[in-house]
């Protein structure tokens, strides 16, 4: 078998992308049924959600699609597909033109600095206007996109495509080459004089050729084409309708001659011999299959991967993992081998511990794959199992799929203790939960978390209390006079000043627990303290009565008078933000982060895109993934992390502490 080759398709919801997947897979000769969406999400909801797989072989050369999903909040998807394959296929819709997924997709391919080329599907469809879909890929992308075909329409039915290289035209219903139609032959003449030019720019002798006017094979401008297509310079544009099978072979005769295949190093070439250089594969893709467990989808980039063989995990290479089971696709179906040769797709069996993104490498120092970071979640809910038996079996649950999906995370807030679950939208978690449900049994409800504030001081203040009690026997007695500062820089610091023998060196700790106890419980709405210095600098004991119990207590109660008497106030996260959004919402962007008592702290532009920094409350982000999406028709998108503390403003302090109480009762 020859050279293997790897194509994601990428775009926007409904483009058609798993069903071109599927006419490649088919006229490729597997035979049905071709199944791509095969999770009971994706056959209830009838959209891709995870990545999907196929396989075919043509001419000596296997071809395997990746098939991603359209929707942006399963973007994460895009990342892997496109970190690794040989060419990201951006499929558009030509009745819609440019959409947003596209949009992405080109800004992906972009950043992994992959080899990209463009189908537009959907030629049936009356409407679609070539040159139109040319000029906005050329305005809204930065890069050279060059139509390969021009369509032919008889009577508005697309029955054919003219080949630019070969200069013929190319007619679906018999697979015959003609004469290209008459009425067609300016715009001809007009596009392959574009294709040529753009194509001699790569070579100095096929520029001189063009220049003097000399004829250029088609071998000629094939070979420099594909050179192009490698070094990311130029962007073939395809057109077809999948649904109607036209323009397919047209794209399976590009994916051989027009991308390069990888050699034994990983570097675009012919292939070497595989047992040259140790072995070296990327793992970037996890799942758990219903009949054969957790697998690890990964790419062998270097040598031959060997069942039965050992690797190192890069990038620490201390740890190993033992290749056991591997498994190619044979159309949409598994399929056991005992290796797999450089450029293969391959699924790893009955290993656990390789985290998504790692390499794996025959030897420990050898150089991990640059792998694309992926998006952090920025959308998250509080979830509650719904019975018992959910709460036992939650944890294990979620663990496994987070373990799978980069933009998918799981844990318990320190300050509100609430368990939160985060993803990249309410579309996203609300497949999480279902998939929960279906997959695992485990029923969970959702609701928005309350926000992590904490509690400080803003002045110096003391306090004396006196814990006294006597009930027959034994009493309980502490006193202790207490100092609280505002701490810069540290969350808390305990002082012991005590001089003398007012409280015996034994009570001490009881003092500290009980002031770190009342810290914890808060006192304004029964939030955390923070930054506070609190200093013990007298008090009394009773040589029967006192014990560090009563110490305690009298500490926690001291604490606080004192805080009360301190300037208390809430403290409120803020997120550091960055926006990234087409120039022509800008505007809208920062009057909205201006509601959101957002403070601007710089934009840059990006192309025609705009990134702007911003400093916002957490409580005013909650719903921003769905607003964001709204104010821009999805085409911006965030990240945000946490950046400090701030004191609330005071009337907001009012009605926070309000809302607590009223929760409380």
């Amino acid at each position: 078998m020859g050279q293997a080759r790897n194509i994601c398709l990428v775009g926007h919801a409904g483009s058609g992308k798993t069903v071109l997947a599927t006419s490649l897979l088919k006229k490729g000769g597997v035979k049905d049924p071709i199944v791509l969406d095969t999770s009971q999400e994706e056959k209830n909801h009838g959209y891709s959600i995870d990545m999907a797989f196929g396989s075919y072989a043509m001419k000596g050369t296997q071809i395997t699609l990746l098939d991603t999903p359209g929707g942006n909040e399963f973007i994460e998807e895009m990342y892997k597909a496109v970190s690794i394959s040989d060419l990201s296929l951006i499929v558009i819709n030509g009745e819609k033109g440019i959409e947003v997924m596209a949009e992405r997709a080109w800004e992906i391919t972009g950043a992994a600095q992959r080899p990209t080329a463009v189908f537009v599907n959907h030629l049936d469809k009356e409407g679609v206007d070539f040159a139109a879909i040319i000029t906005s890929l050329r305005e809204q992308f930065d890069g050279k996109f060059v139509p390969i075909d021009l369509p032919i329409r008889e009577g508005g039915v697309f029955v054919g495509v003219v080949d630019l290289l070969a200069n013929r035209a190319f007619y679906f219903a018999d697979k015959s080459k003609k004469d290209i139609p008459a009425d067609l032959q300016p715009a001809v003449e007009e596009w392959r004089a574009f294709l040529l030019e753009e194509v001699s720019t790569l070579d100095d002798e096929l520029m001189m050729k063009f220049l003097e006017e000399e004829e250029i094979t088609t071998a000629e401008i094939s070979s420099t084409l594909t050179k192009g297509v490698a070094g990311g310079t130029l962007v073939p544009v395809f057109w077809g309708a999948a649904s109607e099978d036209k323009g397919i072979d047209r794209l399976m005769d590009a994916f051989i001659n027009l991308v390069p295949g990888y050699d034994n190093a990983g570097n675009a070439g012919d292939a070497g011999d595989a047992g040259n250089l140790p072995c070296k594969a990327v793992v970037f893709n996890l799942a758990v299959d219903p009949y054969l467990g957790r697998l690890a989808y990964a790419k062998v980039i270097q040598g031959t991967l060997k069942g039965g063989g050992t690797c190192y995990v890069l990038p620490d290479g201390h740890h190993k993992v033992d290749i056991r089971d591997l498994y190619t696709f044979d159309g949409t179906k598994q399929k056991s081998v005992p290796e797999a040769a450089a450029g293969t797709i391959v699924a790893i069996g009955k290993v656990e511990d390789l985290p998504l993104g790692s390499t794996i490498s025959a030897k420990a120092d050898e150089e991990s794959f640059p792998f694309l970071p992926f998006p952090q979640p920025v959308y998250s809910r509080m979830i509650l199992p719904k019975s018992q038996s959910d709460v036992e079996k939650m944890s294990e649950a979620l663990k496994e799929i987070c373990s799978t999906k980069a933009t998918v995370k799981f844990g318990r807030d320190p300050v509100t203790k609430e368990r939160l679950l985060w993803g990249m939208g309410d579309i996203h978690l609300s497949i999480v939960i279902e998939r929960l449900k279906n997959r695992y049994n485990v029923a969970l409800e959702t609701q928005r978390p309350h926000i992590p504030y904490k509690e400080t001081i803003r002045k110096k203040a003391t306090a004396r209390y006196r814990h006294k009690k006597q009930s027959g026997g034994r009493g309980q007695f502490g006193e202790v006079v207490v100092r609280l500062e505002p701490l810069k820089g540290e969350d808390f610091q305990f002082l012991n000043e005590i001089k003398g023998a007012s409280i015996p060196g034994q009570y001490i700790p009881g003092v500290e627990k009980g002031i770190i106890e009342a810290m914890e419980q808060g006192n304004l709405a029964k939030y955390p303290v923070t930054h506070v210095a609190a200093a013990v600098f007298d008090g009394k004991f009773h040589p029967v009565d006192s014990s560090e119990l009563a110490f305690k207590l009298a500490a926690r109660n001291a604490f606080r008078i004192a805080f009360d008497d301190a300037n208390p106030c809430l403290l409120e996260p803020v997120m550091t933000v960055e926006v990234r959004v087409p120039e022509d919402h800008t505007g809208d962007v920062i009057s909205d982060m201006n509601g959101r008592r957002g403070r601007i702290l710089g934009m840059e532009p990006e192309g025609r895109m705009t990134i702007v920094h911003a400093e916002v409350p957490l409580v005013e982000m909650q719903s921003y993934a769905l607003d964001l999406k709204s104010l821009t028709q999805a085409r911006a998108t965030f990240q945000m992390e946490l950046l400090k503390y701030q004191p609330v403003p005071a009337n907001l302090q009012e009605k926070i502490i309000s809302q607590t109480e009223e929760e409380s009762e």
